[in-house]
C-alpha cells in the first residue's frame, strides 16, 4: 500500500506518518472495525455524489459546498452542522463556511447562544469548503480569491483555538477534490495537515482530465483511510483515557518517527559510514584520514539531504522534467527491486555514483532546464570537499549505502523509509552522534570508532532539540510577556475611559501583541542547519 517512488500522491503534509497510513493503520480498532458493508455502502453514496456533480462544467464555491461537500460530509455521519458562523463580534471578516458537531444536543447548546463565536465552544470542527479543483496553498487571480486557502484555515484555526481556549482545534480545508485535515496542536501547523486526493481514490477524473487507475487494493484501504480521518466518530473519544482516533494515530506516528530513526542510526553507525571511509580511503589510498572522514560525512549528508528534500517535495519531484535525474526515480527504486531479485552489482561500474554526482552539481548551482533551483548552502559546494571530486565508487558498494538508506528490513520484506516522515531534529541527532566518529589508519587499514573529542576539533556542533526549545523559551518569553501586559495594562486603563469606541480600539490595535511580537528581531549568526531558526517559527505559531 506503500504511497512511494513512481506514483501520484494519493496524500500530502505530515500530521499523520507514512508509516503508520500505509500498515500500521490497519492494527488500530476502528480500522478493524470497518466492515465491508459500510465502506462500500460510503464509497457508493460518494461515488454517485461525484459522478453527478457537472466537473465538465464551470462550478463556483456556492455550488461545490451545496452539491459536493456537504453531501459527502453527510455520508461520513455529519448530520448536524451550522453554517457562516461569524468570529467576530462584529464585521464579516472570519466566517468559516460551517461548523460541524458531534450530535443534535451539542448543536442546541450552540444555538442557545445569541452570539455567533460563542458557538464554536461546542463544536467538533471547522469547515472551509472552496470551489471545484481550486488550489489550496495559493491565491488565485479572480476577484475574492486574493488569499490562499491554507492561509485562510490557519486564520480561522488560531481564532476559534482562542476563542475555544483549546476545545476546538480542527479544521477540514476542501476544494470537493482533495480534502486536507488541520489541527492546531501541531507543532507546525502549515506543514503538519494531512491532505488526501479524493479523486484519486475513487478514480475521479482529476484537474488535468486524467484519473490514477488505482488497483482495487490500494482503492479500497485509502477510501477506509478516507472515512477514518474525516469521519465524525473520529473526533470523539471513545472513552475517558483512550482519546480520539486522532489523538492515538498522532501518537503511533511519532512511535513510528521514533523507530525508523533509531533504525536508521544503528545502521549508519554500525555500517554505512564506515563502508563509506573504507570505500573512500580504498579509491584513494593517499588521501589522509582526516579528508576520508571529511569526505564521508560530506557524501553521507548530502544523500540524507536528498532523500529529505525529495520526499518532502522540497525538490521538484512533481515535475516530469526532473524524473529521470531525481534518486528517487533513478537510484532508489531500481537498487529495492534488483535487491529483492538478488541481483547483482557491478564493484567496477558506476553508474549510481554518476547520477549522485550529476545529480549534488545540479542542487549546488540549479538547472532551469529541469526545474531545479540552487541549493548553494555549501554542502554540495564541490571546492569544498576535493576529494570527492577525484574518486568514483562502484555499484556494490553505493547499492549497499543506498539500499540502507532507504529501506527498513522487516518480515515481510523492504518497506520503503518516508524521510517525510523525519523532523530536523531526528536527522540532527544521526548528525550530532556522526560528528564524534574518527577515522583512523592502522596498518594499512582503515578504522571508524567514537570519540567525543572528534567533534570539538573539527569545530562542528548540533545543539540538541530539548536545548533549542529551552533557549528560545528563555530568550522570547520574557519580551513576548512584556507586550502582552502592555496590551493588558492599556485595555484595563481604557475601560473606565470616556474615549469613543473607535478611538479605544485604534489605541489598542498600537499594541497589539500578535503585531508587536512579529516587530522581534532574531538573529542566529551561527545559523548552520537552521535549527533555531526552525524552531522559532514553530515557537511562534504555538508560543
Amino acid at each position: 500500500m506503500n504511497q512511494d517512488m513512481g506514483e501520484k500522491p494519493i496524500f500530502q503534509g505530515s500530521l499523520f506518518a507514512a508509516g503508520f497510513l500505509d500498515v500500521s493503520i490497519a492494527d488500530m480498532p476502528e480500522w478493524q472495525a470497518l466492515d465491508d458493508e459500510k465502506t462500500d455502502r460510503i464509497e457508493e453514496g460518494i461515488s454517485d455524489i461525484l459522478a453527478a456533480f457537472p466537473v465538465d462544467q464551470p462550478v463556483n464555491e456556492s455550488q461545490t459546498e451545496d452539491d459536493l461537500i456537504w453531501p459527502v460530509l453527510g455520508c461520513l455521519g455529519w448530520t448536524e452542522s451550522l453554517r457562516q458562523q461569524n468570529l467576530s463580534s462584529h464585521g464579516r471578516e472570519d466566517v468559516p463556511d460551517g461548523l460541524l458537531f458531534a450530535d443534535k444536543a451539542a448543536k442546541e447548546r450552540a444555538n442557545s447562544f445569541a452570539r455567533e463565536w460563542k458557538r464554536y465552544e461546542h463544536g467538533l470542527v471547522v469547515v472551509e469548503s472552496k470551489r471545484w479543483l481550486r488550489p489550496l496553498d495559493r491565491r488565485s487571480g479572480r476577484r475574492g480569491e486574493e488569499t490562499a486557502p491554507a492561509t485562510q484555515m490557519l486564520r480561522y484555526l488560531r481564532r476559534v483555538d482562542d476563542l475555544t481556549t483549546g476545545k476546538l482545534r480542527w479544521g477540514i480545508l476542501t476544494n470537493g477534490s482533495r480534502w486536507r485535515l488541520y489541527h492546531a496542536g501541531s507543532r507546525s501547523v502549515s506543514e503538519e495537515f494531512f491532505e488526501i486526493d479524493l479523486s484519486a481514490v475513487l478514480n475521479f477524473p482529476d484537474d488535468s482530465g486524467e484519473s490514477t487507475d488505482l488497483p482495487p487494493e490500494a482503492r479500497r484501504h485509502w477510501l477506509r483511510v478516507f472515512m477514518l480521518v474525516f469521519g465524525r466518530e473520529s473526533f470523539q473519544p471513545d472513552s475517558v483515557d483512550a482519546g480520539t482516533f486522532h489523538q492515538r494515530a498522532i501518537a503511533e506516528g511519532r512511535f513510528h518517527q521514533e523507530a525508523v530513526t533509531t533504525s536508521l542510526a544503528e545502521r549508519v553507525f554500525e555500517n554505512t559510514f564506515p563502508d563509506i571511509a573504507q570505500a573512500i580511503a580504498g579509491t584513494a589510498p593517499d588521501a589522509e584520514p582526516q579528508d576520508v572522514r571529511e569526505a564521508s560525512l560530506v557524501l553521507l549528508y548530502r544523500l540524507l539531504f536528498i532523500l529529505y528534500a525529495e520526499d518532502r517535495n522540497l525538490l521538484p519531484v512533481r515535475d516530469p522534467r526532473y524524473d529521470d535525474y531525481s534518486l528517487r526515480e533513478k537510484v532508489r527504486g531500481e537498487i529495492g527491486r534488483r535487491k529483492d531479485a538478488n541481483d547483482t552489482f557491478s564493484e567496477t561500474a558506476a553508474r549510481y555514483w554518476s547520477v549522485i554526482d550529476d545529480l549534488c552539481r545540479a542542487i549546488d548551482k540549479g538547472d532551469a532546464s529541469v526545474g531545479l533551483p540552487p541549493y548553494n548552502g555549501g554542502l554540495f559546494d564541490r571546492d569544498r570537499t576535493p576529494l570527492l571530486n577525484r574518486i568514483r565508487l562502484g555499484d556494490a558498494v553505493m547499492s549497499e549505502v543506498i539500499d540502507a538508506l532507504s529501506f527498513e528490513q522487516t518480515p515481510s520484506g523492504r518497506r520503503y523509509i518516508n524521510y517525510r516522515d523525519l523532523g530536523v531534529r531526528h536527522l540532527g541527532s544521526v548528525y550530532e552522534r556522526l560528528l564524534e566518529q574518527e577515522v583512523l589508519r592502522e596498518d594499512d587499514r582503515i578504522v571508524v570508532r567514537p570519540n567525543i573529542f572528534a567533534r570539538k576539533d573539527s569545530g562542528s556542533y548540533y545543539t540538541p532539540d530539548d536545548l533549542v526549545g529551552l533557549i528560545i523559551t528563555e530568550t522570547l518569553d520574557p519580551l513576548v510577556q512584556v507586550r502582552l501586559e502592555a496590551f493588558d495594562s492599556e485595555k484595563s486603563r481604557l475601560t473606565d475611559s470616556s474615549l469613543t469606541e473607535d478611538r479605544r480600539m485604534g489605541r489598542l490595535k498600537l499594541l497589539d501583541p500578535a503585531e508587536r511580537i512579529l516587530e522581534l528581531k532574531v538573529c542566529d549568526p551561527a545559523m548552520g542547519s537552521g535549527h533555531f531558526l526552525v524552531s522559532l517559527v514553530d515557537y511562534s505559531r504555538t508560543g
